[in-house]
């Protein structure tokens, strides 16, 4: 009888997408692949917030091995909403990691709504505006409102 012992080892990514820049109505896919023992689970985010499928981007994934998984979102015809900064986040009992890279889609500025965040005093909070639209000159604060201008 043979026992095999199987070692735990945290997810590594194999390829991550990049920073890019997309026209209205472009195809885009999105590609982060990473290997672990036990295989990883990979989820996405849009802008910190999960991503629901829609008509036009929908997100799968593939086991091409006994430890490697591939997901990706695939967006159809890209609207200047879909712009934003996207993570992929990989996860097995041994571990966690994450990549976010920001993808533009050329048009004017857009804000997106933001959800509701509960703080605790006497601690930092760091929060960022869900703007797309490209290029997009700045974006600025002021109490209650987030602006971005091209």
């Amino acid at each position: 009888m043979f026992v095999y012992f199987f070692t735990e080892t945290e997810p590594k990514f194999i390829y991550k997408f990049e920073d890019k820049i997309f026209k209205t109505g472009s195809r885009i896919s999105l590609k982060c692949g990473a290997i672990g023992n036990p295989l990883p689970q990979i989820t996405w985010t849009l802008d910190n917030l999960p991503i629901n499928e829609a008509y036009h981007m929908r997100i799968g994934d593939y086991v091409s091995d006994i430890y490697t998984v591939n997901s990706y979102i695939n967006i159809s015809s890209a609207k200047i909403d879909d712009g934003g900064y996207y993570k992929c986040i990989v996860k097995n009992n041994a571990g966690t990691v994450s990549h976010k890279a920001r993808i533009n889609v050329i048009g004017l500025p857009y804000v997106k709504m933001m959800s509701n965040i509960t703080a605790l005093s006497n601690q930092n909070v760091k929060i960022s505006c869900p703007y797309s639209g490209y290029p997009i000159k700045s974006v600025s604060w002021i109490r209650g409102i987030c602006l971005s201008t091209n």
